[in-house]
């Protein structure tokens, strides 16, 4: 086990060990004359500015010099910083230059810029234009990851050229962060991108044979600029009116509503390098809908934050725990703030429900000291929601969904060794006025979440050490504690578990996790390897502002990779690499073992390919029968590949499958994904994305049910499952700042079950000795009902289904000034069942057609204001 002094031991036996020196240098100059900022370069100024050049490929070919000159100057003055590129062509007619709307990293010519303004090398501000002056910004943290939802006000252009084409940026500086003083020193990188080849350039030269980004920024010197006041009011109004369907004699719901709201956001500078950000009334709106999903699985779906507000500054509040690639879980999950209340527990003939939660009011404080301590703490506060409900007496009740919240997020961290290693600490809270509410028996009155960070890099950055340490602590009533411990990511209740115990009195329960990595796993050419694991808790519980789908558990393992980056003459560039690991809980007993592997690779053509195969040893599945005893489980193998076509031709396609198969309990799933991109004019793009899925699962579970003596029955049954969709979207865009968006997605989702089970015997080594498959006289079903007799009396809900589904939505976006935007938005939706779940595509779509659907049109205009 990882304690303090070894960590600090750790620290300073490699603090000689720092970043690689940084060998290229730039100065600003400051501005002697007016620029009009329309990317043509051809005032006095920027032919007189000192200008760098001499870049260095990154891709193809990692090292090499760049083939087309580029060069840069850097003014500034007191408002704001200036760069302007010339981006040299012999060939321009063959210059990209796409027409797409805002923050799309669309396959054109384009020049990105980045300022590591408070010069730690790990935080910059990115701004990029392409060659048809399209705008697009980022935020960098962590030294290599990236933020594309950040959004800051400046203006740029870019002009096409007979010698190529030219870039002009002006960034204010009250869009950046940093420091009082004078003669600064900042890290800044330029990156090029040249379309037609995909041949990526640099100033500073920026490996591919690390994941380091930031540190890899050359100096941006004499500047002699000062904090001024930061004071941004971004205020907005929208209305709109609602169409949607509604019962026949439902007194409680309109046809039509009309709907409409007033907001402000407001950001005001704290010093030189701190933000305090503040929202009344937020709005979220969105451009698309969240997918349409049929969950059968034990935990929920997660959804990705859409709204602009939980967006920005997200660095400071990323909080994951685990070890997969992009984990969604940890300690901050934005979603849950404005949530949807739950339905009320009551039986109605009437609901008018909230489709979520008031959010009065939050803020934010995000920044950093001269002393390398990063700060972010946020807090939300959500109100008291009710429905109406009328009975089927006729009595209309108003019962609480949802209580007065506070969310509250705070995280410090300090960067040490140029940023080479840094340690934080983060906090969590909600507290919730549930006191003498139905809802004390469900909701937890207090939820308190505490960590620790610990990054560390040496040896020229080719080692690191990762850790992170995350505690839990929540309280409630005896009842809602009790229903803590049931659910899916904890089941105390499980009879053959000998690790924890289900006590209905309890009060509170707390929990602790852990996550570490270490190897060499970063600045190497060609082998990574290292180990780690993830070890969470019976009690660990993350899920009242976190997201959290498991614990008890403790998954060490042990990862190697080899990669290539030198191309050859038929492929540009390869890699491969593979884990292997095991899972335990707290008993402690295994609960299965496996492997993974991949391969994927680059061709000269531009076509790439991934290949990757996994698979599982057997043991137990804690989890299947939700609660019941732990049930034993088969070896598996599954496999996923895709290819993708060259990105740079007119007509773009991706296709990806996967494919599981359990010989033992004749289990087999697969699925298809394709897409295809077309763009049919500069400013026109057209994406169709066909999904396919297919699975049958001689073990789905059902439900859980008691017979007349009392007995406790698991149902599962071997379920065949469709499920369709087609995603389409269009893009068409009329100038940098007025674009059209359209999005639609049809979906359909079929589930027949046969072979309906009861499971006996779930540890037995045979897969036919678990269970006892219900048949003839012991069966008796209608329409929407299965009788049992076997070994008691009981019934259960019949699970066939079929749902289908259409979201939509069309968005006119119109940037009328920089940081000012109109939204006109149309949003269509509807939704069908059958209770027949076999899977008929000409009906299914005949019944969604002929659904009842909802609209939504709205307008909502803001207006940004800086002072």
């Amino acid at each position: 086990m990882f304690r303090v002094p070894i960590i600090i031991a750790l620290i300073a036996s490699t603090a000689s060990a720092d970043s690689e020196p940084l060998h290229v240098r730039m100065h600003a100059a400051k501005k002697t004359s007016t620029v009009a900022v329309d990317g043509k370069l051809d005032e006095d100024c920027w032919k007189t500015a000192a200008r760098q050049t001499n870049f260095t490929q990154r891709f193809p070919k990692d090292g090499a010099k760049a083939t087309l000159e580029t060069s840069f100057a850097i003014l500034y003055d007191a408002d704001a910083i200036y760069v302007g590129v010339w981006a040299d062509d012999p060939e321009p007619e063959k210059i990209r230059a796409l027409l797409t709307r805002r923050d799309v990293d669309a396959i054109a010519d384009a020049v990105i810029i980045g300022f590591d303004s408070y010069h730690d090398r790990r935080t910059a501000y990115a701004f990029q234009l392409n060659a048809a002056g399209v705008q697009r910004d980022l935020l960098l943290f962590d030294d290599q990851n990236q933020d594309d939802t950040w959004d800051a006000v400046w203006t740029g252009d870019a002009s096409l050229t007979d010698r190529g084409w030219t870039a002009e940026f002006r960034i204010p500086l009250n869009q950046l962060r940093f420091a009082s003083g004078d003669n600064q020193e900042w890290g800044f990188q330029i990156l090029r991108v040249v379309a037609r080849n995909q041949e990526q350039s640099t100033w500073s030269p920026w490996p591919r044979s690390g994941p380091q980004v930031v540190s890899k920024f050359g100096v941006l010197d004499s500047l002699d600029v000062t904090p001024g006041r930061r004071l941004e009011l971004l205020p907005y109004a929208s209305g709109g009116f609602g169409v949607e369907p509604i019962e026949a004699g439902d007194p409680l719901n309109a046809h039509v509503t009309g709907r409409g709201g007033i907001g402000l956001d407001v950001k005001y500078g704290i010093g030189p390098a701190f933000t305090l950000s503040a929202t009344i009334n937020p709005d979220f709106g969105q451009v698309e809908a969240d997918p349409s999903q049929v969950n059968l699985g034990p935990n929920e779906v997660f959804f990705n934050e859409k709204r602009p507000f939980f967006l920005e500054g997200v660095d400071m509040f990323k909080l994951p725990i685990g070890n997969s690639d992009n984990s969604r879980e940890g300690q901050f999950y934005s979603r849950r703030i404005g949530a949807a209340p739950a339905e009320p527990d009551m039986s109605y003939e009437y609901l008018k429900a909230p489709t979520s939660s008031t959010i009065y009011g939050a803020t934010k404080l995000t920044g950093k000291t001269q002393g390398n301590w990063s700060v972010g703490l946020f807090d939300a506060v959500t109100g008291e929601e009710t429905a109406e409900v009328i009975d089927a007496m006729g009595n209309r009740v108003d019962p609480l969904v949802a209580p007065l919240t506070n969310y509250a997020v705070g995280r410090i961290k300090r960067d040490f060794r140029d940023g080479g290693t840094s340690i934080g600490a983060s906090a969590t809270s909600v507290d919730r006025a549930v006191s003498g509410t139905a809802l004390a028996a469900t909701l937890h009155d207090h939820a308190y979440t505490g960590g620790l960070q610990l990054q560390h890099r040496w040896a020229d950055n080719a080692w690191q050490a990762n850790l992170a340490l995350v505690g839990s602590w929540v309280h409630g009533s005896e009842a809602a504690i009790a229903n803590t411990q049931q659910l899916n990511r904890h089941l105390f209740q499980r009879p053959d578990a000998t690790d924890v115990m289900f006590d209905p009195t309890r009060r509170s329960l707390a929990g602790y996790g852990a996550t570490w990595k270490t190897g060499r796993l970063g600045d190497t050419k060609h082998w990574r390897y290292g180990t780690g694991g993830d070890l969470r808790s019976p009690g660990l519980e993350l899920n009242d502002v976190g997201f959290q789908q498991s614990s008890d558990q403790l998954v060490p393992f042990v990862w190697g990779q080899y990669r290539n980056d030198d191309p050859g003459d038929d492929v540009l560039n390869w890699q491969v690499s593979g884990d292997v690991f095991t899972m335990s809980n707290f008993e402690p007993r295994l609960v299965n073992y496996g492997f993974e592997s991949n391969i994927s690779a680059q061709l000269a053509s531009y076509w790439s390919f991934f290949l990757g195969v996994n698979g599982l040893g057997g043991g137990i599945d804690p989890v299947a029968l939700r609660g019941g005893p732990a049930l034993s489980t088969d070896p598996n193998l599954m496999m996923m590949g895709g290819i993708s076509t060259d990105s740079r031709k007119v007509v773009r396609v991706d296709l990806s499958f996967n494919g599981m198969r359990d010989w033992t309990a004749d289990a087999i799933s697969g699925g298809i994904d394709a897409s295809a991109t077309i763009q049919a004019r500069s400013n026109i793009d057209i994406s169709i994305g066909p999904s396919w899925y297919e699975r049958d699962d001689p073990m789905q579970y059902i439900d859980q049910v008691d017979d007349g003596g009392g007995r406790r029955h698991y149902i599962t049954g071997a379920i065949h499952q469709t499920t369709t969709s087609l995603t389409l979207r269009v893009n068409w865009t009329f100038s940098p700042h007025l674009s059209l968006q359209a999005y639609a997605q049809p979906f359909i989702a079929a589930g027949r079950y046969r072979d309906l089970k009861d499971v006996e015997n779930p540890h037995a080594a045979r897969f036919a000795d678990r269970f006892h498959i219900l048949q003839g006289n012991e069966l008796q079903m209608t329409d929407s009902t299965v009788f049992v007799n076997h070994d008691g009396s009981y019934s259960f809900d019949r699970p066939d289904f079929d749902v289908q589904q259409l979201r939509s939505t069309m968005v006119l976006r119109w940037e009328y000034r920089p940081g000012s935007t109109l939204f006109a938005i149309w949003s269509h939706g509807r939704t069908n069942q059958f209770s027949d779940g076999r899977f008929a595509l000409g009906r299914d779509l005949s019944g969604l057609a002929g659904a009842d659907g909802e609209n939504i049109v709205m307008v909502k205009a803001n207006y940004w204001i800086g002072l």
